[in-house]
């Protein structure tokens, strides 16, 4: 049976659906729909001025989950442009009127940088509490009072605070332990498995042995977006006419679940009808609500509409000349939520992929909550930094609204729940609706795809 797969959403978690779809079901119809004018989503690459600047996410991060983008990569053909990163030995969180160091390489200098910095009992309490990390006896689903047991308040609040509110731009007392630490939707991950499945290519073996086992993240060459432009050009390459369609500039309009049917409407204002076996949901919950208007699924819809979304601004800021301290050595740095800044966070590209940059020049990525000014930003990044931070080359500044799920406590099982309600109709909700993390949207795209397989 050839099968219709209609994938709404051209980021990298639909690409990853289409591209799913085609190692399985080679003989499958495929129809891509995206309302913008580009494929990548949120991988947004632009080159001026000789700097690459990555205004949604800025690099591929290392991990366990690396398998299905690892056999992407290797299968599109994208692997001699890797690029990793400068490993640095501390990242930093801004506490009490300063940065404070903490360690991404164990040894003696940067852990008596981080008891010096700090304190030493804080050293004392972090390590007390592994154990409790391996049996933990808190069953709340709530982020907050998880690590309020294991480290106590004081190092919550300083710590965990400060990072998880840089990741998600919210307090840990309104995050899901399960989605924002356990990741539990990554439970059926296992890489035995994947490895008789998803195998490489002895070439991409061998580079991926040489370039990235020691890395702590890569980039390509020529920008991230080199990987949904890639994936693109894959699809394309290795499917016939008649069984790939891509709508650029066409937004989903309705949902009709009774005939399996999507109504479209492109920039034109053109109306189509496309008939479906499967539809996969790449887009916000906003947007599925929108879909659904017209249907009986009030239950389904009322759900998707308690899912609530953050915004974040990002400002690429480059220079000709070095600006960072010459004893900054770190990632960047995340500021804590109750320091009363604007400043969410900084990650210093240039200092992480010094090859990709103008030689001497410096380039950081600046997120904030609110729309600040340019000069607030910068005379805060100088405090921050604790030197004078001279005017810019360049800013790049990009709003990113309602991008960022506020996973509430309870959020997996609720989504869950929905989930297979939808799936009952043959709608499949993207991976975007569990994380923003490339390699683990890749993953829950090849798992939803391999269960439709077998």
């Amino acid at each position: 049976m050839s099968y219709r797969f209609v994938v709404v959403g051209a980021g990298i978690s639909g690409l990853s659906n289409a591209f799913f779809i085609k190692q399985l079901f080679p003989k499958a119809k495929i129809t891509l729909i995206e309302s913008s004018n580009r494929v990548g989503g949120m991988i947004t690459t632009t080159k001026e001025n000789q700097f690459i600047c990555e205004e949604g996410p800025r690099s591929i991060k290392r991990g366990k989950y690396d398998r299905p983008l690892f056999y992407m990569i290797d299968k599109i053909g994208l692997y001699p442009e890797l690029v990793t990163s400068v490993q640095q030995p501390y990242s930093y969180i801004y506490w009490e009127g300063g940065l404070k160091s903490i360690p991404q390489q164990k040894n003696l200098q940067t852990i008596s940088r981080f008891i010096k910095e700090n304190r030493k009992d804080e050293l004392l309490n972090l390590m007390k509490a592994v154990p409790k990390i391996l049996f933990p006896n808190q069953k709340s689903d709530n982020l907050g009072e998880y690590f309020d047991e294991i480290v106590g308040k004081e190092l919550t609040q300083k710590y965990a605070e400060t990072a998880f509110y840089g990741l998600y731009g919210e307090s840990v007392y309104k995050l899901s332990k399960n989605m924002c630490l356990s990741k539990i939707y990554m439970s059926s991950y296992d890489e035995d498995i994947l490895a008789m499945d998803l195998i490489y290519d002895d070439e991409f073996e061998q580079i991926r042995m040489k370039k990235l086992m020691k890395a702590n993240s890569y980039r390509f060459a020529y920008g991230l977006d080199s990987l949904p432009k890639r994936i693109l050009r894959y699809l394309k390459d290795n499917s016939k006419e008649q069984n790939l369609e891509i709508q650029l500039n066409t937004k989903g309009k309705e949902i009709d679940v009774e005939q399996r049917q999507l109504v479209t409407e492109n920039e034109n204002q053109e109306i189509k009808r496309i008939e479906y076996d499967y539809l996969f949901l790449n887009i916000p919950s906003s947007e599925i609500v929108s879909m659904l208007e017209n249907s009986t699924l009030n239950g389904i819809k009322e759900d998707l509409k308690k899912i609530k979304n953050n915004s974040i601004i990002t400002r690429n800021i480059c220079w000709d000349q070095k600006i960072l301290p010459p004893d900054f050595r770190g990632l960047g740095y995340l500021v804590n939520p109750n320091q009363n800044q604007n400043i969410l966070g900084m990650v210093a590209d240039s200092l992480q992929f010094p090859k990709q940059y103008p030689k001497k020049s410096t380039s950081l990525t600046v997120m904030t909550i609110k729309d600040v000014k340019d000069d607030e930003v910068l005379a805060e990044l100088s405090s921050h930094l604790g030197v004078k931070v001279q005017d810019p080359k360049m800013i790049m500044k990009k709003h990113w609204m309602k991008n960022f799920i506020q996973f509430q406590p309870g959020y997996y099982e609720n989504l869950q729940r929905l989930e297979k309600e939808l799936e009952n109709m043959k709608i499949i909700i993207g991976g975007n609706h569990y994380t923003m993390v490339i390699p683990e949207l890749v993953y829950l795209a090849y798992s939803k795809m391999k269960q439709l397989y077998v």
